[in-house]
């Protein structure tokens, strides 16, 4: 047993916990506080590694703790194995340079932003490390609730409207994925997640499909997929740019690692063709990417924008992985990172460069290119790789995307990936040209400009967001040049996802 696997659920909680009695001590000591927490989950993950180096190259990477030392089935059991690893080392990667941009960004009620901020960093990581299906249960509503109180942190009428909407939809996913839950353990007495792996096969075929039918569409509605996407892009519109770095760049792939996790390793993927719902959901999930990036095509609201192309890149990624290869499965995991990293950086540099305009519309984001240059060229390396040009990271994952969807000859899968990038030069050179435009500001906009910034009203504040900015594009820019390094990670990812016996095995009987 490894206990530091543990810990990258309790250290985030603790700091969600403690960060109140730290501002009655004394406030300023808050971001210190936070930096802790956040820095000491890295050290943890970054031992995790070192200490199994070996053990990664050679490819029998396993590492579990059972709570109370109660033992599966009956016990909770934490587990991490590649997949889970990779999905871990990510999300910090994320969350840690999410937390440094909103020390720059948030100003008012700090103090309730990193409780909650914290407590979505502990459910993703307890999402991502549980081997229990009600306890995936548990954190996705810890991160619901969570996640809708920041969706309303502005507290006013569209971001409350916004934020009831989205709680609406996730809450009754919830709702349903608990549902499958107690059918699940009704018809198998267990909810650990290898042993009913083992027995779900036993099931009969009608059970078996309404079962697979309730957790689809829970995941479904999480993800943003056709039909149940409406709630997405007005959730990302209204809430601050570091919430939606967070729910695109983060809680979008969680759900995606929940999807994989559930239909390959819980219910299986035989189960799922049996079932004949494998190409119902291949076309689904491309219709669904489809009309991502169509609506954003007429979008004329930049955050919404970005909202509608992650409905498109998270439809494409969610087709790839349903073509069952380690083609699919390799540029469908690597989009995953690309789309993590590009995305949550586009969103950090909107914070930014918003800051200028009076409203996310079209015609405000006018002359915004011209106020800060390094900044908005950035922005525009981060557009270029969501199109998918070299040598980006975007380029590499998409290429993979596409050269999956041939190899299984699904040709609308190919179309999807090239209709995508084509209408994505169309919508994001429209905003790059308008950046650009020159404009003339009367003594009115300068007033109403410095009284709507208050991020520059402190110098640091705006170092800090920008360099954040610049980190997001470095990551892009370096990692598409050497993407290469992601061969080992995503090799052991794809053996876990395939290896389902492997996962058993280790998990009741390690």
């Amino acid at each position: 047993m490894d206990i530091k696997i543990l810990f990258l659920i309790l250290v985030p909680l603790g700091t969600a916990f403690l960060i109140p009695l730290i501002d009655l001590i004394n406030a300023k000591l808050r971001r210190f506080f936070v930096l802790l927490g956040i820095i000491l989950e890295s050290y943890l993950i970054i031992t995790i590694i070192t200490n199994n180096f070996q053990r990664l190259k050679d490819g029998d990477f396993f590492l579990q703790y059972y709570l109370g030392g109660w033992h599966p089935p009956l016990g909770i059991t934490l587990a991490m194995d590649g997949l889970s690893l990779l999905f871990v080392v990510i999300t910090a990667l994320s969350l840690l340079l999410i937390v440094i941009y909103s020390i720059g960004y948030i100003g008012h009620h700090e103090g309730k932003y990193y409780v909650l901020y914290f407590l979505i960093a502990a459910a993703s990581m307890g999402s991502l490390l549980t081997a229990d299906l009600f306890n995936i249960y548990v954190f996705i509503e810890m991160l619901t609730i969570t996640s809708g109180a920041l969706i309303g942190f502005k507290r006013n009428k569209e971001a409350s409207a916004a934020a009831i909407k989205y709680l609406i939809y996730n809450v009754l996913a919830g709702l349903l994925f608990f549902l499958g839950v107690l059918i699940v353990y009704f018809n198998l007495g267990t909810l650990n997640m290898a042993a009913v792996s083992q027995d779900f096969a036993s099931l009969e075929s009608g059970i078996q499909l309404f079962i697979s039918a309730i957790f689809l569409t829970s995941i479904l509605i999480k993800m943003g997929i056709f039909p149940f996407l409406f709630w997405l892009p007005k959730s990302y519109d209204s809430a601050p740019s570091p919430v939606t770095a967070v729910l695109s760049g983060i809680l979008s792939k969680v759900y995606l690692y929940i999807f994989i996790r559930v239909f390959w390793t819980v219910i299986g993927f035989d189960t799922i063709m049996a079932l004949n719902l494998n190409i119902l959901l291949l076309d689904i999930a491309l219709f669904s990417s489809f009309l991502g990036h169509v609506f954003a095509l007429q979008s004329n609201n930049i955050k919404r924008l970005l909202g509608y192309s992650s409905i498109g890149h998270i439809g494409m990624i969610t087709a790839v992985i349903l073509l069952n290869t380690e083609a699919g499965f390799y540029g469908g995991i690597l989009h995953i990172i690309s789309h993590m990293f590009m995305k949550a950086g586009l969103f950090v540099a909107c914070g930014y460069l918003l800051q200028y305009t009076r409203s996310h519309a079209y015609r405000d984001f006018k002359g915004v290119g011209l106020r800060n240059k390094s900044v908005f060229i950035a922005f525009i390396a981060l557009l270029l790789s969501m199109i998918g040009m070299p040598p980006l990271l975007g380029f590499a994952s998409k290429w993979y995307v596409l050269m999956a969807f041939l190899e299984a000859r699904s040709y609308f899968g190919a179309f999807i990936v090239i209709f995508g990038s084509l209408t994505a030069v169309i919508y994001y050179l429209r905003y790059i040209a308008k950046g650009f435009e020159e404009i003339k500001l009367t003594e009115d906009d300068l007033k109403e400009e410095v009284f709507s910034r208050p991020l520059l009203s402190v110098l640091y504040r705006e170092k800090i967001v920008s360099f954040i900015t610049y980190a997001y594009t470095a990551i892009i820019i370096g990692f598409g040049l050497g993407f290469r390094f992601f061969d080992l990670p995503l090799k052991m990812a794809i053996d876990s996802i395939i290896n389902v016996e492997r996962y058993i095995e280790l998990v009741l009987g390690g």
